[in-house]
C-alpha cells in the first residue's frame, strides 16, 4: 500500500504532525494511565480550544487524574502508525482508547486501507504491552452527515467491531449509537467538532464506556 499523505507535514491543511508530537514530548506525562490516541475530536478536548481538558473531566474513582490526551488533529491511521513509537510507547499505557476513524478519505485511503493501518497500531500496542486493554472507537456522527457518509461510517465500524470480537483485550464502542451526539446544537461552526456542551456529553459517554477502567484509579 503506498503512503498517500505527508507524515510530518500535511501541506493541504498547513498542519504539522511533527509539531504536535514535539509539544507532547515536552510534557511530563505519567506512565500506566488511560491514553487517548486519535485525531481532532481528542485534540480539541483541551484549553487550546477553550474546552475543559479531557484530563480534568475524566478522573478515576478516587478523583485523581488518570487520562492522558494524545490526540493530534488531522491525523489518519498512517500518521498514527508512524508516530506510535513516540506518542504511545513511552507512556506504557494500561488502557489505550484508540480512534482511527477520520481524515483517511481526504487523503485517498479506503475504509479497508485505513483499517489495515489501524490494525498495525493495535497489534503493535498489544505486543509491546501484554497487559494492555484497548478500546476501539467507531466513527462519529457529525451535524450534517449525509446518508452516504453514515453508510461509510457504519461499514468502518463493522470492521472494527468484528476485529475486537476476535481479538483478546480489545473492546469496540460506537459513538454513532449514542443518541445525544446526534444533536444539531453541540457542534461548532464547522459542524464536525464539538462545542463545550458537546464535550460535556462526550465526557458522559466515556464515563460509561470506561466505567470499569476509571474504577481502578
Amino acid at each position: 500500500m503506498p503512503v498517500r499523505v505527508g507524515l510530518k507535514v500535511i501541506e493541504i491543511w498547513n498542519d504539522s504532525m511533527e509539531k504536535y508530537v514535539q509539544n507532547y514530548e515536552k510534557e511530563e506525562a505519567p506512565q500506566g494511565q488511560i491514553v487517548f490516541y486519535g485525531p481532532s475530536y481528542y485534540t480539541r478536548w483541551s484549553t487550546r480550544w477553550d474546552h475543559t481538558p479531557l484530563r480534568e473531566v475524566l478522573r478515576g474513582k478516587s478523583g485523581a487524574p488518570c487520562c492522558v490526551n494524545r490526540g493530534f488533529g488531522s491525523s489518519c491511521p498512517e500518521h498514527q502508525l508512524y508516530y506510535y513509537p513516540r506518542m504511545i510507547k513511552p507512556l506504557a499505557p494500561s488502557v489505550l482508547v484508540y480512534g482511527s476513524w477520520g481524515n483517511s478519505e481526504a487523503f485517498g485511503y479506503s475504509n479497508e486501507e485505513a483499517f489495515e493501518l489501524a490494525q498495525r497500531v493495535i497489534v503493535y500496542a498489544l505486543t509491546d504491552f501484554p497487559e494492555l486493554k484497548i478500546y476501539l472507537s467507531g466513527a462519529h456522527p457529525t451535524r450534517d452527515m449525509t446518508d452516504e457518509q453514515l453508510k461509510e461510517r457504519l461499514a468502518y465500524n463493522e470492521l472494527l467491531r468484528e476485529f475486537a470480537k476476535n481479538t483478546p483485550r480489545c473492546t469496540f464502542f460506537d459513538p454513532l449509537s449514542y443518541e445525544p451526539l446526534h444533536r444539531k446544537d453541540i457542534y461548532v461552526e464547522d459542524g464536525v467538532h464539538y462545542n463545550q456542551e458537546g464535550y460535556d456529553l462526550y465526557a458522559d459517554f466515556f464515563k460509561e464506556v470506561l466505567k470499569d477502567e476509571l474504577e481502578r484509579f
